[in-house]
């Protein structure tokens, strides 16, 4: 993914929730559910680090 670290939280939030519901489509193949797996933890990192910053 490009830069995450610019994006904000409610758009992190956005790209998780779009993500989380791809890996329920049936006729993804097996590359791709890790591909979005992979998305989808770098952009919870992306998310807890813009949380910790806030804090």
């Amino acid at each position: 993914m490009k830069n995450t670290v610019n994006l904000s939280l409610e758009e992190l939030d956005r790209r998780i929730a779009h993500f989380e519901f791809r890996l329920m489509d049936f006729s993804i193949s097996e590359d791709q559910e890790e591909f979005i797996k992979g998305i989808l933890r770098e952009l919870k990192k992306a998310k807890e680090i813009k949380i910790s910053q806030t804090l």
